[in-house]
Protein backbone atom coordinates (compact mmCIF):
# COMPACT_ATOMS: atom_id res chain seq x y z
CA UNK A 1 0.00 0.00 0.00
CA UNK A 2 3.21 2.49 0.84
CA UNK A 3 4.29 1.73 -2.36
CA UNK A 4 0.76 2.04 -4.63
CA UNK A 5 0.72 5.40 -2.99
CA UNK A 6 4.02 6.83 -3.35
CA UNK A 7 3.50 5.70 -7.53
CA UNK A 8 0.29 8.20 -6.83
CA UNK A 9 -2.73 6.36 -6.46
CA UNK A 10 -5.02 7.60 -3.86
CA UNK A 11 -7.67 4.79 -4.49
CA UNK A 12 -7.75 1.12 -3.48
CA UNK A 13 -10.86 -1.30 -3.92
CA UNK A 14 -10.09 -4.43 -1.96
CA UNK A 15 -11.10 -7.56 -3.36
CA UNK A 16 -10.02 -10.44 -0.70
CA UNK A 17 -7.37 -8.95 0.76
CA UNK A 18 -8.38 -7.08 4.15
CA UNK A 19 -5.67 -7.11 6.32
CA UNK A 20 -5.95 -9.28 9.72
CA UNK A 21 -7.66 -6.11 11.50
CA UNK A 22 -9.83 -4.12 9.60
CA UNK A 23 -9.35 -1.30 12.12
CA UNK A 24 -5.43 -0.79 11.31
CA UNK A 25 -5.93 -1.29 7.71
CA UNK A 26 -8.16 1.72 7.71
CA UNK A 27 -5.83 3.44 9.83
CA UNK A 28 -2.89 2.69 7.56
CA UNK A 29 -5.37 3.82 4.21
CA UNK A 30 -5.56 7.38 6.52
CA UNK A 31 -1.86 8.02 7.39
CA UNK A 32 -1.08 7.21 3.34
CA UNK A 33 -3.78 9.37 2.15
CA UNK A 34 -5.81 6.31 0.50
CA UNK A 35 -9.09 5.78 0.77
CA UNK A 36 -10.91 2.62 -0.41
CA UNK A 37 -14.43 3.68 -2.01
CA UNK A 38 -15.17 0.48 -3.26
CA UNK A 39 -15.11 -3.24 -1.98
CA UNK A 40 -15.56 -6.10 -3.72
CA UNK A 41 -18.28 -8.80 -1.59
CA UNK A 42 -19.00 -12.24 -3.09
CA UNK A 43 -22.92 -12.81 -3.98
CA UNK A 44 -23.46 -15.37 -0.97
CA UNK A 45 -22.32 -13.29 1.24
CA UNK A 46 -24.21 -10.31 -0.27
CA UNK A 47 -27.03 -12.61 -0.27
CA UNK A 48 -27.41 -14.83 3.05
CA UNK A 49 -25.60 -11.91 5.50
CA UNK A 50 -25.86 -8.61 3.84
CA UNK A 51 -25.84 -6.82 7.08
CA UNK A 52 -22.19 -8.58 8.36
CA UNK A 53 -21.20 -7.37 4.52
CA UNK A 54 -22.42 -3.84 5.36
CA UNK A 55 -20.23 -3.63 8.63
CA UNK A 56 -16.72 -4.40 6.74
CA UNK A 57 -17.77 -1.96 4.01
CA UNK A 58 -18.42 0.53 6.64
CA UNK A 59 -14.69 0.12 8.83
CA UNK A 60 -13.45 0.78 5.72
CA UNK A 61 -15.04 3.83 4.98
CA UNK A 62 -16.42 2.42 1.81
CA UNK A 63 -19.45 3.93 0.07
CA UNK A 64 -19.74 0.98 -2.79
CA UNK A 65 -20.31 -2.67 -2.07
CA UNK A 66 -19.24 -4.50 -5.44
CA UNK A 67 -20.78 -8.10 -6.67
CA UNK A 68 -18.16 -8.97 -8.44
CA UNK A 69 -18.92 -13.00 -9.80
CA UNK A 70 -21.90 -15.35 -9.76
CA UNK A 71 -21.00 -19.39 -9.86
CA UNK A 72 -22.02 -20.97 -12.85
CA UNK A 73 -24.55 -23.15 -11.35
CA UNK A 74 -26.43 -19.83 -10.28
CA UNK A 75 -26.53 -18.79 -14.39
CA UNK A 76 -27.61 -20.99 -16.26
CA UNK A 77 -31.11 -19.98 -17.83
CA UNK A 78 -33.29 -16.62 -18.10
CA UNK A 79 -34.91 -17.41 -15.06
CA UNK A 80 -31.97 -17.62 -12.71
CA UNK A 81 -30.29 -13.95 -14.33
CA UNK A 82 -34.31 -12.63 -13.56
CA UNK A 83 -33.97 -14.63 -10.17
CA UNK A 84 -30.23 -13.11 -10.04
CA UNK A 85 -31.94 -9.73 -10.41
CA UNK A 86 -34.36 -9.55 -7.73
CA UNK A 87 -31.81 -10.59 -4.99
CA UNK A 88 -29.83 -7.88 -5.95
CA UNK A 89 -32.59 -5.33 -6.01
CA UNK A 90 -33.17 -6.51 -2.50
CA UNK A 91 -29.50 -6.18 -1.31
CA UNK A 92 -29.13 -3.04 -3.00
CA UNK A 93 -32.22 -1.52 -1.20
CA UNK A 94 -30.57 -3.04 2.30
CA UNK A 95 -27.42 -1.31 1.14
CA UNK A 96 -29.13 2.29 0.75
CA UNK A 97 -30.65 1.73 3.74
CA UNK A 98 -27.05 1.05 5.47
CA UNK A 99 -25.70 4.54 3.63
CA UNK A 100 -24.16 2.19 1.15
CA UNK A 101 -24.28 1.88 -2.73
CA UNK A 102 -24.82 -2.24 -4.77
CA UNK A 103 -22.90 -2.31 -7.56
CA UNK A 104 -22.34 -5.40 -10.16
CA UNK A 105 -19.04 -5.77 -11.69
CA UNK A 106 -19.41 -8.00 -15.03
CA UNK A 107 -16.97 -10.25 -16.44
CA UNK A 108 -17.66 -11.81 -20.01
CA UNK A 109 -20.48 -14.77 -19.69
CA UNK A 110 -22.84 -11.35 -19.53
CA UNK A 111 -22.78 -11.10 -22.70
CA UNK A 112 -23.57 -14.78 -23.78
CA UNK A 113 -26.50 -15.70 -25.35
CA UNK A 114 -29.25 -16.98 -23.67
CA UNK A 115 -32.42 -18.88 -25.61
CA UNK A 116 -33.97 -16.91 -27.97
CA UNK A 117 -30.75 -14.71 -28.24
CA UNK A 118 -31.12 -12.59 -25.01
CA UNK A 119 -27.83 -11.27 -22.84
CA UNK A 120 -27.76 -11.53 -19.84
CA UNK A 121 -25.98 -8.10 -19.13
CA UNK A 122 -29.33 -6.76 -21.14
CA UNK A 123 -31.51 -8.61 -18.57
CA UNK A 124 -29.46 -7.10 -15.50
CA UNK A 125 -29.60 -3.53 -16.65
CA UNK A 126 -33.77 -3.95 -17.51
CA UNK A 127 -34.42 -5.50 -14.59
CA UNK A 128 -32.75 -4.43 -12.10
CA UNK A 129 -33.78 -0.79 -10.16
CA UNK A 130 -31.28 2.17 -10.42
CA UNK A 131 -32.45 3.61 -7.43
CA UNK A 132 -30.87 0.58 -5.55
CA UNK A 133 -28.32 -1.09 -8.48
CA UNK A 134 -25.05 0.52 -10.14
CA UNK A 135 -22.84 -1.15 -12.11
CA UNK A 136 -19.14 -1.39 -12.22
CA UNK A 137 -18.07 -1.82 -15.98
CA UNK A 138 -14.29 -3.93 -15.99
CA UNK A 139 -13.35 -2.82 -19.91
CA UNK A 140 -11.17 -6.00 -20.51
CA UNK A 141 -13.91 -8.30 -19.89
CA UNK A 142 -16.69 -6.16 -21.75
CA UNK A 143 -14.03 -6.18 -24.77
CA UNK A 144 -13.91 -9.70 -24.44
CA UNK A 145 -17.49 -9.79 -24.89
CA UNK A 146 -17.61 -7.36 -28.27
CA UNK A 147 -18.87 -4.88 -26.27
CA UNK A 148 -18.05 -1.24 -26.87
CA UNK A 149 -17.32 -0.05 -23.41
CA UNK A 150 -17.33 3.44 -24.19
CA UNK A 151 -20.89 3.39 -25.80
CA UNK A 152 -22.72 1.19 -22.90
CA UNK A 153 -21.50 4.21 -20.80
CA UNK A 154 -22.74 6.92 -22.83
CA UNK A 155 -25.98 4.97 -22.96
CA UNK A 156 -26.61 4.20 -19.96
CA UNK A 157 -25.87 7.28 -18.07
CA UNK A 158 -26.88 6.94 -14.67
CA UNK A 159 -25.97 3.28 -13.94
CA UNK A 160 -21.93 3.01 -13.86
CA UNK A 161 -20.45 4.76 -11.22
CA UNK A 162 -17.32 2.68 -11.12
CA UNK A 163 -14.69 1.46 -13.77
CA UNK A 164 -11.98 -0.90 -14.32
CA UNK A 165 -8.98 -0.17 -16.39
CA UNK A 166 -7.44 -3.39 -17.69
CA UNK A 167 -5.93 -3.62 -21.05
CA UNK A 168 -5.74 -6.57 -23.21
CA UNK A 169 -3.00 -7.88 -25.41
CA UNK A 170 -3.43 -9.25 -28.80
CA UNK A 171 -2.97 -12.58 -27.26
CA UNK A 172 -6.38 -12.20 -25.27
CA UNK A 173 -4.13 -12.10 -21.91
CA UNK A 174 -3.98 -8.71 -19.60
CA UNK A 175 -1.32 -6.49 -19.92
CA UNK A 176 -0.25 -3.20 -18.51
CA UNK A 177 -2.03 -0.07 -19.83
CA UNK A 178 -0.91 1.57 -23.09
CA UNK A 179 0.67 -1.90 -24.25
CA UNK A 180 -2.30 -3.58 -25.20
CA UNK A 181 -5.28 -2.61 -28.05
CA UNK A 182 -7.65 -0.93 -25.57
CA UNK A 183 -8.80 2.74 -26.80
CA UNK A 184 -8.76 4.23 -23.04
CA UNK A 185 -8.90 8.13 -24.47
CA UNK A 186 -12.61 6.99 -25.60
CA UNK A 187 -13.34 5.08 -22.15
CA UNK A 188 -12.44 7.67 -20.21
CA UNK A 189 -14.28 10.70 -22.02
CA UNK A 190 -17.88 8.36 -21.71
CA UNK A 191 -16.93 7.88 -18.20
CA UNK A 192 -16.63 11.31 -17.28
CA UNK A 193 -19.65 12.40 -19.57
CA UNK A 194 -21.79 9.35 -17.70
CA UNK A 195 -20.89 10.21 -13.99
CA UNK A 196 -18.60 7.17 -13.33
CA UNK A 197 -17.03 8.75 -9.62
CA UNK A 198 -14.05 5.89 -9.17
CA UNK A 199 -11.52 3.95 -11.52
CA UNK A 200 -9.20 1.04 -10.83
CA UNK A 201 -6.11 -0.33 -12.48
CA UNK A 202 -6.81 -3.63 -12.72
CA UNK A 203 -4.39 -6.92 -14.12
CA UNK A 204 -4.85 -10.20 -13.32
CA UNK A 205 -1.39 -11.92 -14.29
CA UNK A 206 1.89 -10.11 -13.86
CA UNK A 207 5.26 -11.33 -13.29
CA UNK A 208 6.20 -7.82 -11.23
CA UNK A 209 2.98 -6.67 -9.78
CA UNK A 210 4.47 -3.21 -8.46
CA UNK A 211 6.20 -2.81 -12.04
CA UNK A 212 2.81 -3.53 -13.71
CA UNK A 213 1.17 -0.51 -11.21
CA UNK A 214 4.08 1.74 -12.05
CA UNK A 215 3.76 1.30 -15.90
CA UNK A 216 -0.12 1.51 -15.98
CA UNK A 217 -0.40 4.63 -13.63
CA UNK A 218 2.73 6.22 -16.20
CA UNK A 219 0.70 5.81 -19.10
CA UNK A 220 -2.33 7.69 -17.44
CA UNK A 221 0.12 10.13 -16.63
CA UNK A 222 1.31 10.96 -19.91
CA UNK A 223 -1.64 10.59 -21.55
CA UNK A 224 -3.16 12.93 -19.26
CA UNK A 225 -6.35 10.09 -19.08
CA UNK A 226 -6.62 10.36 -15.73
CA UNK A 227 -6.06 13.04 -12.88
CA UNK A 228 -7.06 10.98 -9.66
CA UNK A 229 -5.78 7.55 -10.09
CA UNK A 230 -6.79 4.09 -8.11
CA UNK A 231 -5.57 0.47 -8.07
CA UNK A 232 -7.55 -2.61 -7.70
CA UNK A 233 -6.06 -5.28 -5.18
CA UNK A 234 -6.44 -8.55 -4.96
CA UNK A 235 -5.97 -12.12 -3.96
CA UNK A 236 -3.84 -13.94 -6.59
Amino acid sequence: MRKVANFGYRELEFAGILGNDLRLTRKLLRSLDLTAPSLHLDYASLRNNANSAFDIAHLLDSRFVVCPWLDVSERQTLDDWQRICDTLNTIGELAQRSGLTLAYHNHDFEFGNLAGGIQPYDVLLSRTDERFVMFELDVYWATKGHLDSARVLRGHPSRFRLLHLKDMAKNGSTIELGHGTINFAEILEAAAESGVQHVFVEQDVSADPMRSIQTSIAFLKRQRLLTRSSVLPRTP
